[in-house]
């Protein structure tokens, strides 16, 4: 276990939600909507750590990019949710807490991904690429069609879905 490559990629993935975080809200632009939130939503936020992988991934192109992107972000999620939504159901919406659990869980995600040895499953990387593009599909869906249940429910604005 590298423990600077664990700072290191848990720092820049922390950095990397907050312009992407932003990235549909202030252009408007469609392409945009698999990748960024649309609305407060914590569905919505799950994107981020999809775009903030995809991008790191494009940034290194290391071998096995695609099993490293789909499995680390799918870790990451895992580990956010079960931190999250504990807290937010118990304290409501506080965002000093919502970056603490973020910041916590890409560091907890980033110690379980040592471990994993990529290069020992290939072909995991073929079939990533095809589950990443899925999951952008379900993300930009759900988007437009959000179920009507807390976890697609803004907050802020009490809606779901695209802001109309």
């Amino acid at each position: 276990m590298n423990f600077k490559k664990i700072i290191r990629n848990t720092i820049i993935l922390f950095l990397l939600f907050f312009p992407l975080h932003f990235l549909y809200s202030k252009t408007k632009i469609p392409i945009f909507i698999p990748f960024a939130p649309v609305n407060e939503s914590i569905w919505e936020h799950l994107k981020l750590f999809f775009s903030a992988n995809i991008l790191c991934g494009l940034i290194s192109l290391k071998r096995n990019y695609f099993s490293k992107v789909y499995v680390r972000s799918m870790i990451e999620i895992i580990v956010f949710l079960v931190m999250y939504l504990p807290l937010y159901y118990l304290l409501g919406e506080n965002m000093i807490g919502t970056f603490v659990t973020l910041f916590i869980s890409l560091f907890l995600s980033e110690i379980i991904i040592s471990f994993i040895d990529f290069d020992k499953y290939n072909s995991l990387n073929t079939i990533s690429i095809f589950l990443i593009i899925i999951n952008l599909v379900i993300f930009t869906y759900f988007s437009y069609h959000p179920l009507k249940v807390d976890l697609f429910r803004d907050p802020k604005n009490n809606i779901y879905g695209i802001k109309k």
